[in-house]
């Protein structure tokens, strides 16, 4: 049985230059898959990522803890930038 949606679709056109579109064409290939499928896979990761950023910014809104203010943000992110940096010393 062939897949069949969930839902209802509806079309989308897209113009491409033809290098563009030729470069989408052996990437799918490649993961052999359709140039079709690559969006709609595309497009559902860029939903599902839209999702839950949203979901990610109203927790931070909803978050009954105090803000930090400006001066222990600087400190923090000064120790994470050192961490880092002495990380990428090492390697």
């Amino acid at each position: 049985m062939p897949n069949t949606p969930s839902e209802a679709t509806q079309r989308l056109n897209v113009d491409l230059p033809k290098s563009q579109y030729f470069a989408l064409k052996s990437y799918a290939l490649h993961n052999e898959t359709t140039v079709s499928q690559l969006v709609r896979d595309s497009l559902r990761g860029i939903v599902e990522y839209d999702t839950w950023f949203k979901a990610k910014v109203q927790a931070a809104q909803t978050d009954p803890r105090p803000a930090i203010n400006p001066e222990e943000w600087d400190v923090i992110r000064a120790n994470k930038l050192a961490q880092r940096k002495a990380l990428a010393a090492k390697v």
